[in-house]
């Protein structure tokens, strides 16, 4: 089972996780979040990353999921890359977040494809119809 973790900006971290529990009604315990506060000093969320990972195991497989490419969770997330145990997703979005935990039963890479996957297909331009006066 694929572990997904979570590391974003704080408030964005905490309203993943709640919302993937209220659509899927239950308590996901493969999910794990590690909320970025702008306060906090890197190294130390670097440092909790890293205790985090060995508290679930070295040779576990690991999806790390970052809010936004370049920011401080991307570049923490970026360390902690180990190839085919723990990879990087940034631009996550709900799509991609419920993707990840539906396939986290089938094994990183597949989990990986099918994350990028919902995150791409779930973008979609709605176009309105013209309202008839």
């Amino acid at each position: 089972m694929v572990n997904v973790l979570i590391i974003a900006h704080s408030e964005i971290a905490n309203s993943f996780a709640y919302c993937i529990e209220h659509i899927l009604a239950r308590r996901i315990d493969n999910l794990h979040i590690l909320p970025v506060k702008k306060t906090e000093d890197a190294d130390n969320i670097t440092r909790q990353a890293k205790e985090f990972i060995e508290r679930i195991g070295a040779n576990q497989e690991i999806l790390i999921l970052t809010d936004i490419y370049g920011a401080t969770p991307s570049n923490i997330a970026h360390k902690l890359i180990k190839p085919r145990v723990i990879e990087l997703i940034t631009g996550l979005n709900l799509p991609m977040l419920i993707r990840a935990l539906s396939y986290a039963k089938d094994g990183l890479q597949v989990c990986i494809n099918k994350t990028l996957d919902g995150g791409i297909t779930g973008i979609i331009h709605v176009e309105g119809t013209k309202n008839a006066d």
